[in-house]
């Protein structure tokens, strides 16, 4: 007898938690730097919302950055609302950062980073790794 969960339309695929590590491009991490600008994002973030291009210009970071940045940001967001991202951010030496998600596979996790504005302006290395990590606690 066939159990009805392990029929297709009605079974909902497991979630997975994965890692990400990428590197920053020079430019990237050269405007994070900026004296104020991870506060700001910091800010903006808890708040839901990116920082204006206002506010980032202020801190020194270039218009063309910025840009893509604010969009970028909202990306993460959305992903966050949606129960898909955990948590992101830069590495305090601010050469490589971390996405930790949930996916149901490696494949959906890649695409988390493949269309990250950012990544697809190359501000992010093409070189990163996934790897599906067993949260214990």
């Amino acid at each position: 007898m066939v159990d009805p969960a392990d029929e297709p339309s009605q079974h909902v695929p497991s979630q997975h938690v994965y890692v990400i590590v990428l590197r920053l491009a020079p430019a990237f991490a050269e405007n994070l730097a900026r004296p104020g600008v991870m506060d700001a994002v910091a800010r903006a973030a808890q708040a839901g919302c990116a920082p204006t291009a206002e506010t980032l210009a202020a801190l020194g970071v270039p218009a063309d950055f910025a840009s893509v940045f604010i969009e970028r940001l909202g990306y993460l967001l959305r992903l966050r609302d949606a129960g898909v991202l955990r948590a992101a951010g830069p590495f305090a030496d601010l050469a490589e950062g971390l996405y930790v998600c949930n996916a149901r596979d490696e494949s959906e996790a890649r695409r988390v980073l493949e269309q990250d504005p950012l990544y697809r302006a190359g501000y992010i290395e093409r070189d990163f790794s996934v790897r599906r990590w067993l949260a214990a606690i």
